[in-house]
């Protein structure tokens, strides 16, 4: 479970606050207006930007003044963060091992994930050479291997065209629920975002409206949810 209470962050003279809870086994969109905090709050959580005051608490441990990488978060943006250079066995392999190395049970479990997020080519193509979709598949790929129990996803797939957008939505929403993840995806199409879930964060003026989890037709009944829309 997934608890942040009170998280205030300033930036210039923006103020933002965050307060939600986050069950196991979820995923929620986020939304809200550029500039309203969506970004910010995905640093926060991750541990790339420091909050003023507040906490996070995930799994029963307070990782508010932690360390990025001793998080039990993964976090993925829209730009890949992949390896251009690397192979795909690499830039997958080195959620788990830095070294890198091809041993039989580093290539069989990457051979594994592969399949999970529908990724059927030699393990030894560069990364360079893939397709937009692919490339995204392959960051998706190296998140999941992590293992970690929040999966960060901040407009991951905007710049991908509308039909391959779909099929990758439709895959995370699989493997979130096959690995009984928290996700968080941040975007601003709306209507693909409801495609895999009916739980949202709206997000308006660096505060999560009600400061809780909203169905879409909660959503629909809040006067600042009408004003975005518009």
């Amino acid at each position: 479970m997934l608890i942040v209470k009170k998280l205030k962050y300033e930036f210039d003279k923006a103020t933002f606050e965050f307060s939600f809870n986050l069950t196991d086994n979820n995923i929620v969109g986020v939304i809200g207006k550029s500039g309203s905090g969506k970004s910010t709050l995905f640093n926060l959580l991750a541990g790339f930007l420091k909050p003023k005051d507040g906490s996070i608490i995930l799994n029963n441990k307070n990782i508010t003044n932690i360390k990025t990488p001793e998080r039990n978060i993964s976090i993925l943006f829209q730009d890949n963060n992949n390896f251009n250079h690397l192979t795909i066995f690499e830039n997958i392999i080195l959620g788990i091992d830095p070294h890198m190395k091809q041993t039989h049970s580093n290539i069989k479990i990457v051979k594994n994930i592969m399949k999970n997020v529908s990724l059927n080519m030699d393990i030894n193509k560069k990364v360079s050479d893939l397709s937009g979709g692919e490339q995204q598949r392959v960051s998706i790929a190296r998140c999941l291997l992590r293992k970690k129990s929040l999966l960060l996803l901040d407009e991951p797939f905007n710049s991908l065209d509308p039909g391959l957008r779909k099929t990758l939505y439709t895959d995370v929403k699989n493997m979130s629920f096959n690995n009984k993840l928290m996700t968080l995806i941040s975007s601003h199409l709306i209507d693909e975002l409801k495609t895999v879930t009916n739980k949202f964060l709206f997000i308006n003026k660096g505060k999560i409206v009600e400061n809780k989890i909203l169905s879409y037709r909660q959503l629909l009944k809040n006067k600042y949810f009408k004003e975005y829309l518009q």
